[in-house]
């Protein structure tokens, strides 16, 4: 953890200068730039609300807010997965000809991301100014919990992805199944207060961390309270264990990605 420290400090200029290329190219790949960040999860959230409102007529009082929080939380999830996942093999080139840290191609995309989630974030604020108070400014909590997430699952992802290069492929589908497995589009009471589910698998459930992330968005954004902080300082430690096992293989392996890129 230390040598990351030091690692991102003394090659703090060559992170804002990725960071701000990345930001850059992913706004100009599109002519509504980043736009395209609130039409993308609007676009979803008019499909989701046709489909649990209008023909199921479930979802309660206010549910395309509830599905917009959700919608852009793991979005921001997916998206940075996903990025993080693929970092080293699209970063072939600065990896071959620069001398930089290759841990940094992991941090920026969740930098980037996170910026992003954070316009979504700002529009959902507008959208349901009453909701708004001093516990808003906790919105930046599981931000930065997502921000570690996803560079932890980079750490290892990355690095089956240059041997293995269908691992992207396979994510996907994961993350699309973690869709469903996770309270986007329904609340966890559906699961929690459900007597047929089993005790279990409830459980098991209650291990997804997005999960936590989840509802302490929709706490804070749609609900306009506190969230709940010990599961979420509950993820946070387990994520700095298993950051640091992550850093450990990372280390161990990096010295051959070049040779395989």
């Amino acid at each position: 953890m230390k040598t990351l420290a030091k690692d991102l400090w003394e090659n703090r200029h060559a992170l804002r200068s990725q960071f701000y290329v990345n930001t850059r190219t992913t706004v100009a790949t599109t002519k509504l730039g980043m736009l395209w960040w609130i039409l993308d999860p609007l676009f979803l959230m008019v499909t989701y609300y046709f489909l649990v409102k209008v023909i199921f007529n479930r979802g309660g009082d206010d549910y395309h807010l509830f599905l917009l929080c959700g919608l852009v939380t793991y979005q921001f999830f997916s998206r940075t997965v996903s990025l993080c996942t693929s970092a080293l093999i699209l970063s072939e080139d600065l990896i071959k000809q620069a001398s930089l840290p290759m841990v940094l191609y992991l941090v920026v995309s969740p930098l980037v991301q996170a910026f992003f989630c954070m316009i979504g974030f700002m529009v959902i604020m507008i959208w349901n100014y009453p909701a708004l108070g001093l516990h808003t400014f906790a919105i930046v909590f599981p931000v930065i919990l997502i921000i570690l997430i996803t560079f932890t699952c980079g750490l290892f992802l990355s690095i089956f992805e240059v041997y293995i290069r269908d691992t992207g492929k396979l994510i996907a589908y994961v993350l699309r199944f973690g869709f469903f497995l996770s309270p986007v589009i329904y609340s966890t009471d559906k699961i929690y207060d459900n007597p047929a589910i089993p005790q279990y698998a409830k459980i098991i459930y209650s291990l997804n961390p997005m999960v936590h992330l989840l509802n302490a968005v929709k706490d804070i954004l749609f609900y306009g309270r506190m969230f709940d902080p010990v599961p979420l300082v509950i993820v946070f430690a387990i994520v700095l264990l298993v950051m640091q096992l992550g850093l450990i293989f990372f280390r161990k392996a990096s010295p051959y990605v070049p040779k395989l890129l």
